[in-house]
């Protein structure tokens, strides 16, 4: 019995034309994040975003692009996103932390301890008081990793030879600013920042602001440099022959 190979499909004719540049762009970035290696996927199901994500078997680094992204004739947000999920990795944000180290769970599993137990409605409201607590510090925490990102994108398309606060700036104002009622409380439940605060506090040229002993757990690593886009390695060149510093 014979059988045929499965052909294999053709690329769209209709191919945006920012794709040609985007190897190069990843292979600049990941060499200034000192990443081993980096997987990039487009998908419909993200629209016009973009997510961080990591395989529990390989762990290869994986960011995801929403086409929509694919189809803007301007590059410029595109760079700003691509280098703000990139940072993700190198900041070590993909890692995933045992449910054991995860105060959210362990708090959910106090409280479900103290249904069980049938404990007095006293002790009850304080264990609800300590899983909201640690979901406000859990929602805190992720708010504190989009910011940093931003903050080290800046880092990375700077040290590829662009202009990372321009870049990052840009795809920041593609952002939907949120609604009066999520300014007001709804931010504290959610891992995101408004667009008007990352945009704010990109401005600012610091940090967001934060506990002071909570910055000896923050991880900068140290950046290498990777103009022109050029990549021996990867078989990538520049027009102007220059080479990575690696």
């Amino acid at each position: 019995m014979t059988i045929a190979p499965t052909p294999i499909p053709t690329a769209p004719n209709d191919t945006p034309d920012n794709l040609p540049g985007l190897a190069e762009l990843v292979c600049a970035l990941r060499h200034c994040a000192q990443l081993p290696g980096l997987l990039i996927r487009i998908t419909l199901d993200l629209d016009g975003n973009a997510e961080a994500s990591a395989s529990r078997c390989d762990r290869t680094p994986r960011v995801g692009l929403g086409a929509d992204l694919m189809q803007d004739p301007d590059s410029l947000p595109l760079y700003g996103v691509l280098a703000h999920e990139i940072a993700h990795h190198a900041l070590d944000h993909d890692r995933p932390r045992a449910f054991w180290c995860n105060p959210v769970w362990l708090a959910k599993v106090a409280l479900l301890g103290g249904l069980v137990l049938r404990l007095p409605l006293s002790a009850l409201a304080v264990l609800v008081c300590v899983v909201l607590a640690a979901a406000l510090a859990d929602a805190r925490r992720e708010r504190l990793q989009e910011y940093d990102a931003d903050t080290h994108a800046v880092r990375l398309l700077d040290g590829a030879g662009l202009p990372g606060r321009r870049l990052v700036a840009a795809a920041l104002a593609d952002l939907i600013d949120a609604p009066p009622g999520y300014r007001l409380i709804g931010w504290a439940f959610d891992g995101h920042p408004s667009a008007r605060a990352r945009r704010r506090t990109l401005a600012t040229g610091r940090p967001a602001r934060r506990l002071r002993w909570a910055l000896m757990w923050q991880r900068t690593p140290t950046l290498t440099t990777a103009p022109g886009f050029s990549c021996t390695a990867c078989g990538l060149g520049s027009t102007d022959g220059t080479e990575v510093s690696a």
